[in-house]
């Protein structure tokens, strides 16, 4: 079984696409899950497997659900575990999918948090003038007026800027490449900082990233998270925001400046349109502007 999950891991990243957090989110599911059968004396031979029934299944979720495992993280945990014995199918590894007929756990939905327009623009006005402070705006304006992913953000090249057509070439989920329209701040404040690494000499390459750390090296998700919490503790303002925070923000400024759904979906690169209406919501005072303006009682 370990070798059918390294082979499944391997299809998954090379024909998938799918990303290095992911592939790391279903390494850490098959562990789990693993460890649980050598807690209950099983083997993970296939005939074994096979013989597991979903009152087992349940009670190996109940545990993960005691161990405090969100809904999300096991409903993650439940597909990772089918697609793995749905691939062991096709590889003659077994001969039905222990997972095929197990309800997955529902989801409760929470409004996103997003930050106010003042909250923005005291956070986008935070970083210094020198080399890190224009890094550092850039790369908000960047997912603040584009509403990338943060990981989209690091893996961006120099060259994927175009900032004359104000456009950027955007690398998501399953390999998918989209472009997303840069604001004019965002070009703006990319260009100062791009000048200013030519300035100290440096000549930019195709794949020469477009935000570097301290060593020169590509930054690091983690190290976004980092400057965010950083301008957050300078500004004052609303602990517990993420980059991912600002994805929110920015599809729910759009929205409520009567932006087309749609086009939110393209620009935020969701292949369902629910994933969109899921993801963003319009503000109270927003529908109670619409109400006021629209029905004949208001």
């Amino acid at each position: 079984m370990i070798n059918l999950f390294e082979n499944f891991l391997q299809y998954c990243e090379k024909e998938k696409g799918y990303s290095a957090n992911t592939i790391r989110s279903y390494r850490t599911d098959f562990q789990t899950f693993h460890e649980w059968l050598l807690s209950r004396n099983l083997s993970d031979s296939s005939n074994e497997i096979e013989k597991l029934k979903p009152a087992d299944l349940r009670a190996f979720f109940a545990l993960r659900h005691a161990a405090g495992n969100s809904s999300k993280t096991i409903r993650r945990m439940r597909s990772s575990l089918k697609g793995l014995f749905d691939f062991g199918i096709r590889r003659g590894f077994a001969s039905r999918n222990p997972f095929a007929f197990l309800d997955s756990p529902k989801i409760a939905q929470h409004l996103p948090k997003i930050v106010s327009s003042k909250e923005i623009q005291l956070l986008l006005s935070s970083p210094d003038s020198d080399l890190a402070g224009l890094r550092d705006k850039a790369i908000l304006e960047l997912l603040y007026g584009s509403g990338v992913r943060v990981s989209e953000a690091v893996s961006l090249n120099v060259f994927d800027a175009d900032l004359t057509d104000q456009m950027i070439r955007v690398t998501g989920k399953g390999s998918k490449e989209r472009i997303v329209p840069l604001s004019p701040n965002s070009c703006i404040t990319i260009k100062n900082y791009l000048d200013e690494r030519i300035l100290k000499g440096e000549i930019p390459e195709n794949d020469t990233p477009l935000f570097l750390n301290k060593s020169s090296g590509r930054l690091s998700t983690r190290g976004v998270a980092r400057l965010l919490d950083k301008y957050i503790r300078k500004v004052a303002i609303l602990h517990g925001i993420s980059p991912h925070t600002l994805r929110h923000t920015f599809a729910t400024h759009l929205l409520n400046g009567g932006a087309d759904l749609r086009a939110v979906q393209e620009m935020l690169g969701h292949a369902s349109l629910s994933t969109t209406g899921i993801y963003t919501h319009v503000s109270r005072d927003y529908l109670k502007k619409i109400y006021q303006k629209s029905h004949p009682r208001a």
